[in-house]
Order: structure tokens, then C-alpha cells, then sequence
């Protein structure tokens, strides 16, 4: 497994976190009773797993491809890096957002509409990763150099521990009906569900 195909396991795992603040937010429109608490957690995977450890190894794969003449403020490697920021600033507000409805200060629909703009950004992103980013990361970043980063990414992980279990742990704190629709291609049977 390369530095790319890590990443994209990781888009996997953060697709799950993605689905389950959708349903959220379906949920608690519909009328549902949906915890801000769910936010609140979802936004310190966002800030933590997604921008603390995640986003800081697709900045090593930046670095690397800069290393290698590609510049970085132009084009989709320059794209890609605003949203990073642009995502976030939102999980920054979601987070606010939740705590503030914890405390009867904000209305949820606040924290729907973050939660809903983080999604929405965070899809698009992913899709511009995968489609046009990694393939060009592939194509200019020789063996020797994608193991470098590799090896780099091991040692973020360490100082923020595993994405996917940060996944597990927050589907596994707010579990999601087996009734709810999810998205095709990513449903994951809930460990409990069938025993």
C-alpha cells in the first residue's frame, strides 16, 4: 500500500463520518431528536483526525510534489489546499455551533447547515482528490519519494492515532438505524446489528 492508497482508505473512513452527519441532519429536519453532542464530537473528528492528521499527510504529499517543480500556489494542488482551510474554518463553527445549542443559545439548524457545508465541501474535495490530484501524484512522484512520505505519514499517525478507529468510534457512539438509507457502495453493517 502507497502513500496514496492510505489516503484514499482514509477518504473511505471519513466518507462513513460524512454519512452519518447526513443522516443527522435528515433526521433532525425530519423532525428526529438528534443530540448536538453528535456534532460536537463529529466536529473534534473533523478538526483532529481529519485536519490534524489526514490533512497534514496530503501536506507531505504537497511538499513532495512542490519538491518536484510542481507549484503550489497554482492550480488544483492550490485549489485543494484552500479547501483544507475552507474545511477547517467550518468544523471550527460546528463546533462552536454544537456547544452553543448545548447550552440553548443557538437553534439546531445552525449546526445543520455547517453540517450539511462541510459535507458538501468535503465530497467535492474528495472527488478532485481522487480523480484528478492522486493520479498526477502517481504519475510525478518516483517510488523512492512516495516511500519517504509514507514514512512520514507514520509518524503523524502516531501523534494522532488511527482515523478509522476515530470512525468507528463515533458511528459506534451514534449508531445509525440499519432502516436509514445510506449512501450505495459505502453501507457498513453495524457490529451489534444481527447478533
Amino acid at each position: 500500500m502507497d502513500a496514496i492508497d492510505i489516503l484514499v482508505n482514509e477518504h473511505r473512513h471519513i466518507e462513513r463520518v460524512m454519512d452519518l452527519l447526513g443522516w443527522a441532519v435528515e433526521h433532525g429536519r425530519g423532525g428526529g431528536e438528534v443530540s448536538p453532542v453528535l456534532f460536537e464530537r463529529a466536529a473534534h473528528f473533523l478538526l483532529t483526525f481529519v485536519d490534524g492528521s489526514h490533512d497534514a499527510k496530503e501536506g507531505e504529499v504537497f511538499q513532495a510534489i512542490t519538491a518536484r517543480g510542481v507549484p503550489l500556489g497554482e492550480g488544483v494542488v492550490a485549489a485543494l489546499s484552500a479547501q483544507h482551510e475552507v474545511g477547517r474554518e467550518i468544523a471550527g463553527e460546528l463546533r462552536e455551533v454544537a456547544r452553543a445549542v448545548m447550552r440553548g443559545e443557538k437553534e439546531p439548524e445552525e449546526q445543520y447547515a455547517l453540517a450539511e457545508r462541510y459535507v458538501r465541501l468535503h465530497r467535492g474535495h474528495t472527488e478532485s482528490e481522487e480523480s484528478r490530484f492522486f493520479p498526477m501524484v502517481r504519475r510525478l512522484l518516483p517510488v523512492d519519494a512516495m516511500e519517504r512520505v509514507r514514512a512520514k505519514f507514520a509518524r503523524i499517525e502516531a501523534a494522532h492515532g488511527s482515523l478509522g478507529e476515530a470512525a468507528d468510534a463515533l458511528e459506534l457512539a451514534f449508531p445509525v438505524p440499519a432502516t436509514a438509507v445510506r449512501r450505495p457502495g459505502n453501507v457498513r453493517a453495524q457490529p451489534w446489528i444481527g447478533r
